[in-house]
């Protein structure tokens, strides 16, 4: 999948996109979150029902994805956003006055599609609340990459 954001390209490869979501899943659904949410991705649950899963699962899931895309029934880059690329393949992300410094590449899209979800949850979320859910996001992700990668 590719985008263009501030009159820049990216690109993320499908599947990728699919387990980002699903990592955001994991999130919400295991009440890793700061607050309570009802958040969860029903394009996620059947493939959370498996018992082993292989590759070919992420595909067929990817698959429902690409299609919700598609159809326009699930956007993840907010109508606003900002990001500004920094040195070392890190990022600037904004979104009105919530502003992120430093994320690293592979938070990037966790964070956005966080983010996103955060807009679209019905109550509606203040920006005061999206921005500390968000900040306690980024802690949780860092701590489990620093536990696994040390």
């Amino acid at each position: 999948m590719e985008f263009i954001l501030n009159s820049r390209k990216y690109s993320i490869q499908n599947h990728e996109l699919y387990i980002n979501y699903l990592m955001v899943d994991n999130y919400f659904r295991n009440r890793y979150s700061r607050y309570d949410y009802d958040i969860e991705f029903d394009f996620i649950t059947p493939l959370l029902s498996k018992e082993k899963v292989e590759f070919e699962d992420i595909l067929e899931g990817t698959e429902v994805l690409e299609e919700l895309i598609e159809k326009e029934e699930l956007n993840f880059i907010p109508m606003g956003l900002k990001i500004d690329e920094k040195p070392e393949r890190k990022f600037d992300i904004t979104y009105q006055d919530i502003v992120f410094r430093d994320v690293l590449v592979g938070e990037a899209i966790p964070l956005i599609i966080a983010l996103s979800t955060l807009l679209n949850y019905k109550p509606t979320l203040s920006l005061t609340q999206i921005e500390e859910e968000l900040e306690h996001f980024i802690g949780q992700f860092r701590s489990y990459n620093k536990e696994n990668i040390e």
